[in-house]
């Protein structure tokens, strides 16, 4: 495979000095870095892995996770990647990888996430600049894969996502209207979006914080005087984050009020707002999940040879950097519904998945959004039937209503992480989605 001027690659055989077959023994991936055509410095890095059926002719998929601030990385290495890290350090295949009919990107962004780096002067701050900058690393990248310029192509991501995809997906819709005006421009084949777990649309969503106290899975989380005041204090949230789509500055008070009132007293259920169904006492709820092993896995010397990390330039791997989360303080409660609505309308098919465990973007709320959403199918679509998901192993697992080009889906035991609750599940539904089969 041929490099491209400004990236670096590292693909086939393994390097690595441990003695265990690097990345299960995959040779057909890729690693490395695309300097952004856009920016002064700033270097994305990406975990490029072929489709296990057909590369030829399969998708392409691009995974985000969100934050903001977290790394793609750990969901390759965690969630829905080809090749999952065990607490020993060793790894085991993933039968229930998202490439298994797809060719998946796995990219780390914004600057400073992960191992991508540049300028801590020239973060980003919104999902605008991220929607830019994803497009130019796409530029960059097809130009050293001239042969997937014409797949269909698809975002995806989780949480965070429910801003980055949209904004993404609705950057390139645009692009490619104005291509004729800059031919030096790759058209992208935009076929479709899925968000899992996402924030999109915060006046709803938190509206909807205080009914996971009344979950399927019977689990106390709140008193009655904490449910009180959590509807209390639900109007008052509504009217700040309703603020923040006017004026930037009221955006921080909407994310620190609705957080600390409709988010906070979960936190001091002794449950992981993540995953109700688990019980978790840790101060920092990131650590509810344990990915130390992760964290040495993606920073010992032999893994970060293997990959072509550049380790003079990038910060030791970790799975948020709370520098680059810090900047999108004004961005958090701002609305990505606008963005949803003209992928709809311009046909774009758009997938909206919740496991129904989590409490941080908890099932009601997305359910609630993508029901109130302004669209052409909007009638159509509130009327659909609720039906069973039933995979191909003849399992119900959850529920999914569809109209045209827009899915919804209550994925049932599973938290704010799909793919690594049900991985199965989270195959089945993906590859449905990507193939345009009915779920």
């Amino acid at each position: 495979m041929k490099g491209l001027k400004g990236a670096t690659t590292n693909f086939e055989r393994p390097r690595a000095s441990t003695g265990r077959d690097f990345f299960c023994g995959i040779t057909k991936h890729e690693t490395g870095y695309i300097k952004l055509p856009n920016k002064k410095d700033d270097h994305y890095f990406y975990w490029f892995v072929e489709s296990r059926s057909q590369p030829e002719s399969d998708p392409l998929v691009l995974w985000l996770t969100g934050g903001p601030g977290c790394s793609s990385m750990m969901a390759l290495l965690a969630e829905n990647g080809p090749c999952h890290v065990q607490p020993d350090l060793s790894t085991r295949t993933n039968p229930h990888a998202w490439n298994g009919r797809a060719n998946v990107i796995w990219l780390d962004q914004p600057t400073g996430v992960g191992y991508s780096y540049g300028p801590s002067t020239d973060y980003d701050s919104g999902e605008l600049d991220v929607a830019e900058n994803i497009y130019w690393f796409l530029q960059e990248f097809f130009k050293k894969h001239p042969d997937l310029v014409d797949r269909q192509f698809y975002v995806t991501g989780e949480s965070y996502g429910g801003h980055y995809v949209p904004a993404t997906a609705s950057h390139i819709l645009r692009a490619n209207i104005l291509r004729h005006s800059n031919s030096k421009t790759v058209h992208v084949n935009l076929a479709g979006i899925a968000v899992g777990n996402g924030l999109t649309d915060p006046a709803v969503q938190y509206q909807h914080s205080v009914d996971m106290a009344f979950n399927s899975y019977n689990v106390s989380l709140l008193d009655e005087q904490e449910i009180e005041d959590m509807r209390k204090a639900q109007p008052v949230c509504h009217e700040l984050i309703l603020r923040c789509q006017k004026e930037r500055a009221a955006c921080a008070d909407a994310m620190e009020f609705c957080f600390g009132a409709l988010e906070g007293p979960y936190y001091q259920s002794g449950r992981n707002p993540y995953d109700i169904r688990e019980p978790c006492t840790e101060e920092n709820v990131m650590n509810c999940f344990h990915f130390d092993h992760i964290d040495k896995y993606l920073n010992s010397p032999d893994v970060l040879a293997e990959l072509g990390v550049d380790v003079h330039k990038s910060k030791p791997w970790r799975e948020c950097d709370a520098t680059v989360s810090a900047g999108f303080v004004y961005d958090d409660m701002v609305s990505s519904v606008n963005d949803v609505k003209l992928l709809l309308d311009a046909g774009v098919r758009v997938l909206i998945y919740a496991g129904d465990a989590d409490l941080m973007c908890n099932w009601v709320g997305n359910q609630a959004w993508v029901m109130a959403l302004d669209w052409s199918g909007k009638t159509e679509f509130s009327i659909a039937p609720n039906r069973p998901f039933v995979t191909s192993e003849n399992q119900d697992a959850g529920r999914v209503r569809t109209f045209e080009n827009l899915a919804f889906i209550r994925v049932f035991n599973s938290g704010h992480m799909v793919p690594m609750d049900q991985p199965a599940v989270s195959y089945n539904m993906i590859t449905s989605f990507l193939h345009n089969e009915d779920f």
